[in-house]
């Protein structure tokens, strides 16, 4: 076991041990891209049925003392390094479910397998052929297919998307192969998500500009500068009341995914309104600079 690290302070003076200590200490940060990853709707659970939900499997394995240590809800446990879920000796293929207390919708999961452990065949055990399904209540409704999936490796997730917007209660992973062991399959943790992606604003065809239309709002004005993720920057002139629409918006954790915003008299092409609309997790940075209207 390491031994504790130890410092010890002779003559430094107490400036020099604040430059030390601040040159080492950094405030822990998540970049854009971390705080924007999909959230797993799936709880930790300690049972198949414990906190929510219901995990649920075709089989499970059981060991030598008459102990099913396998249960499914091994997938969903979060543990990084404990036995995962595997079906029955002498099946190589198999299901594993999870069913919510409500319909939602997923459009993405991700797999790992087992940690390596000695005489472990992690590869040989882990999904080869499968596919991801949703219960509708009478049938089985294939949302994803993968084939020939080999390059499994320790702790390491592998997601894969598709398009789905229906909500379903519950979901399953329909293994049809493994990896060539003949025992059993076995993985270590599944994680299910619904990852939002942006819609692009249709492109209008070149046309004349018109006359810009004055715009009547009566009151204050501000300039509201929005800086994505990506380091784009978008600038609009913006009534006080639309600002704050945004804002009221912005700060809202129940909200919608996206913000239309009225483009004003900057509506080239023969449309009576243009919006343009911002996605929630691609804000980076905003700015409101007040002004009053003359």
């Amino acid at each position: 076991m390491p031994k504790p690290f130890k410092i010890i302070i002779s003559s430094l003076s107490v400036m020099l041990v604040i430059a030390i200590l601040s040159s080492i200490i950094t405030p822990l940060s998540t970049s854009a891209e971390e705080s924007s990853a999909p959230k797993n709707l799936i709880p930790i659970m300690t049972s198949n049925d414990a906190p929510t939900g219901h995990a649920t499997a075709s089989s499970v394995w059981v060991s030598g003392d008459g102990v099913a240590h396998h249960q499914p809800f091994r997938l969903f446990d979060g543990d990084l390094t404990d036995v995962g879920w595997s079906t029955s000796q002498g099946n190589t293929s198999g299901w594993v479910a999870y069913e919510f207390d409500r319909p939602v919708v997923v459009n993405q999961y991700a797999l790992m397998s087992r940690p390596w452990i000695e005489q472990a065949d992690f590869k040989g055990e882990s999904p080869k052929d499968f596919t991801f399904d949703a219960w509708d209540g009478k049938n089985w409704i294939t949302l994803n297919s993968e084939m020939n999936i080999t390059d499994w490796k320790p702790n390491v997730k592998k997601a894969f998307s598709f398009t789905n917007e229906n909500p379903y209660t519950k979901y399953r992973l329909n293994i049809i192969n493994n990896n060539g062991l003949s025992g059993f399959t076995a993985l270590g943790e599944m994680e299910m998500y619904r990852t939002v992606t942006a819609t692009p604003e249709p492109t209008a065809l070149p046309t004349p500009s018109p006359t810009p239309t004055p715009d009547t709002s009566s009151g204050d004005r501000a300039l509201l500068t929005i800086e994505l993720t990506t380091g784009a920057e978008k600038e609009y002139d913006l009534p006080i009341s639309e600002v704050n629409t945004f804002l009221t918006w912005y700060d809202s954790a129940n909200g919608s995914a996206r913000f239309g915003i009225n483009k004003h008299d900057n509506n080239k092409g023969p449309f009576s309104k243009r919006t343009e609309y911002v996605i929630h997790d691609k804000i980076l940075t905003f700015e409101v600079s007040e002004y009053t209207a003359q």
